[in-house]
């Protein structure tokens, strides 16, 4: 069972990535938070194996969600990829330094998405 936190505020990019994680992963369970505070936690009680992190929310905004769970012993390091239409190169560069694995820009590729989450995971390709 592979177990994906997505925080994003946005219903929409939820339904979508949902809809993605259901059709391509097998044995997936997702759970999903609307600002950083919901998404640490739900980090912290559930443990996810990857966590899906917008970076512009209200509350908390991803980059002060990535510094908290990277200074979080039980999500120190549990892979974190950035999805964002405010992934700019700065902005990148900044979730990377606080502790992102990788950044995806929205509109995403969802071949993209996928491949990202499995590498991150060490899941083949073929699985």
């Amino acid at each position: 069972m592979v177990k994906v936190l997505h925080v994003e505020d946005n219903a929409t990019q939820r339904e979508l990535i949902q809809r993605l994680l259901e059709m391509e992963l097998q044995d997936c369970q997702i759970k999903f938070a609307s600002n950083g505070i919901e998404g640490l936690e739900c980090a912290q009680s559930w443990q996810p194996d990857v966590i899906l992190m917008d970076l512009r929310m209200p509350r908390m905004d991803g980059f002060e969600a990535i510094t908290a769970l990277r200074n979080t012993p039980t999500t120190a390091d549990t892979p974190i990829i950035a999805i964002s239409a405010w992934a700019n190169v700065k902005n990148e560069e900044r979730a990377l330094a606080l502790g992102a694995n990788r950044c995806i820009v929205k509109p995403f590729d969802p071949d993209e998405v996928l491949q990202v989450i499995k590498a991150c995971l060490n899941i083949d390709r073929a699985a």
